[in-house]
């Protein structure tokens, strides 16, 4: 499955203000045929040609013309649903959710869940299990995944450290506030999303739309 996770920029990708056009959201692009790999290439490369400010950033214009082939999830809690829900702007993320369904049909756009251990994902979930059932969307059980195994933690955090200039006794850091992003097992994930059947059988109708 070829896909890449995108930053979508807050206004529009040339839109380049300090302390406005930083807080670019997360999003899940995922090529379903070949006609979705060369339009996910075309969005990557705008990205980077026209978006670029701190990070290389699409916008919901370039999605619309460029969606054919590709299946959209609304990624992690640092999702634009997410963020919204937490910031209790519900009907906002309810409103956003309603415009990528738009852009993608509502058979190809699906709202993740993830099992992290951070209390806000818990929050966020209840959010965003209510926009899929008011907006009759599918959810799919997800989980970032930075390092390999659970025991990978700390090294991750050493190369972090080393990554941003810090040491590890520096407080101002950047971290991760648990150790649970990892590639987690099949049982783990059916551990975590037990209640939520749906959520750990719709990855694998997503895996046979894919056929790059």
């Amino acid at each position: 499955i070829i896909g890449c996770e995108v930053y979508v920029a807050p206004r529009t990708r040339f839109d380049k203000e300090a302390n406005v056009d930083t807080q670019y959201s997360h999003l899940i692009l995922l090529a379903k045929d070949n006609e979705g790999y060369k339009n996910l290439t075309k969005l990557v490369s705008l990205s980077f040609t026209e978006g670029y400010y701190y990070k290389p950033r699409i916008d919901k214009e370039i999605l619309r013309k460029y969606s054919k082939g590709l299946i959209c999830t609304s990624a992690c809690i640092g999702g634009e649903l997410s963020v919204n829900i937490l910031n209790n702007n519900y009907e906002k993320a309810k409103e956003i959710a309603q415009e990528y369904v738009d852009i993608f049909g509502k058979d190809d756009y699906y709202i993740e869940l993830q099992h992290n251990g951070i209390q806000e994902q818990v929050l966020a979930n209840q959010g965003l299990i209510k926009i899929a059932n008011e907006l009759g969307l599918k959810i799919i059980a997800t989980n970032d995944a930075h390092y390999l195994n659970k025991e990978d933690a700390y090294p991750h955090e050493v190369l972090l450290c080393v990554q941003t200039g810090k040491k590890m006794i520096d407080e101002d850091r950047m971290r991760f506030s648990t150790d649970e992003f990892y590639v987690k097992s099949q049982e783990e994930m059916y551990e975590n999303f037990k209640n939520l059947p749906q959520a750990l059988s719709n990855p694998i109708e997503i895996a046979d739309k894919c056929n790059v």
